[in-house]
């Protein structure tokens, strides 16, 4: 269930990709239905918010992909993910450990974009989507509802994750 939970909210980002990202195609099984990439306000969003949704979809990519060692690179050595309130590893641990679960577990997931908010300053950037994810098995498959948040900072070599928390639910 956390392989699907965590592969399934990891693939929808992939779709964004189609915009020209140097990683590999998105796999033919992943949609993504009326992305809302504005954040709450009213104004458009500034570029730092754009930076840290593309570096988002990039990470989710290389997930996808297999490419961990690009995922990787997305990443402050220090940062943590989190799925469904268990903390499961730093970057590191994830990625020579519960990530490579977690691409294979992507390829048969369908996943839509229900809603996504971000926003960024100079410093500091957070993503926060909301996904419906399906089973690829069949239209009877089970689906979750999928939230991710990852926090980002600012470094000396780009915007990096600092923090990945999944969480979902039936739906």
């Amino acid at each position: 269930m956390r392989a699907f939970l965590l592969a399934s909210s990891l693939v929808l980002a992939t779709g964004a990709l189609a915009t020209g990202a140097a990683f590999a195609q998105t796999p033919a099984s992943v949609h993504v239905a009326s992305p809302n990439t504005a954040t709450q306000s009213s104004t458009a969003p500034s570029p730092a918010t754009h930076e840290v949704e593309q570096v988002v979809d990039l990470f989710m990519a290389a997930l996808v992909t297999g490419q961990l060692d690009a995922a990787r690179s997305l990443m402050t050595p220090d940062a943590v993910v989190v799925a469904n309130g268990q903390v499961f590893a730093t970057r590191d641990a994830y990625i020579d450990g519960a990530a490579k679960g977690d691409a294979a577990a992507l390829r048969t997931v369908q996943t839509d974009l229900v809603h996504r908010n971000a926003s960024a300053d100079d410093a500091m950037g957070w993503v926060m989507s909301e996904k419906r994810l399906r089973n690829a098995a069949g239209p009877q498959a089970a689906s979750q509802r999928v939230v991710e948040t990852m926090l980002l900072a600012r470094t000396a070599s780009g915007w990096k994750i600092t923090h990945v928390h999944w969480s979902g639910r039936a739906g």
